[in-house]
């Protein structure tokens, strides 16, 4: 089976300070794939590169083969990216019906239609279609902000802290939502989760960084419960 995604010695950074060095990854279909490792390693300016947030200096990302290095983020959602960054990017003035037919404009086919579904995926949401998002819980509003993402066309989504200071029980709630979209849109995803107990059961294989490399791969999620082994990860 052919990757659907590639990143092949990926050099990047901001300015003088190099953050990547020579990265390289190869994500099939419908695989599930985590990042870990201590903070500053490079997760999420790895995530920045996939989704064409931020230029390489070196190395080429390639999406079912072909080399969309030079494309950037907003093209790229038109080639099937969905990009989930740490800071919510929702309009909080707006309701959450305005926010989801905002997120729709460049899709083709029925608004109601996907609005229906991403209802069903995060059915907290429902009743909140006439509510300002601004006034949302936090869970809420990651339910809304994931939502946005999931109403454009999607083959390849990069999710960077989906569950970040919600409580046990809204994060739980995020990424049983999160799986059930993926298995059921065919999804291939890339995360970064720092809640690795309620996420091992979510992924296929785990990737560690380290000082900007991959250093490890795990293809046993159960490693993520795995004290011992993660102290060494994380802490060398």
């Amino acid at each position: 089976m052919e990757p659907i995604l590639s990143a092949q010695g990926i050099v990047a950074g901001y300015r003088e300070r190099k953050v990547l060095h020579k990265v390289s990854l190869d994500m099939l279909p419908g695989e599930s794939v985590l990042l870990i490792g201590p903070n500053g390693c490079g997760k999420t300016t790895l995530l920045k590169v996939l989704a064409g947030v931020l230029r390489p200096e070196q190395g080429r990302v390639l999406l079912k083969g072909t080399d969309i290095s030079r494309v950037f983020d907003d093209r790229r959602a038109l080639l099937g990216f969905g990009y989930l960054m740490q800071t919510q990017s929702i309009f909080p003035s707006l309701t959450v019906d305005e926010n989801l037919h905002l997120s729709f404009w460049h899709r083709n086919g029925n608004f109601k239609d996907q609005r229906e579904y991403i209802l069903s995926a995060f059915p907290m949401l429902k009743p909140m279609l006439a509510r300002r998002a601004g006034v949302l819980s936090g869970g809420e509003r990651q339910a809304l902000a994931i939502g946005m993402v999931l109403m454009r066309d999607v083959d390849v989504l990069l999710l960077d802290e989906p569950t970040a200071g919600l409580s046990p029980k809204a994060a739980a709630t995020i990424l049983q939502a999160v799986h059930d979209v993926k298995v059921k849109m065919a999804l291939s995803t890339v995360i970064v989760e720092h809640n690795l107990r309620l996420v091992h059961e979510w992924v296929s294989r785990v990737l560690v960084m380290n000082q900007g490399r991959i250093v490890a791969e795990e293809r046993d999620p159960s490693v993520l419960l795995d004290h011992e082994r993660l102290q060494e990860y994380y802490f060398g």
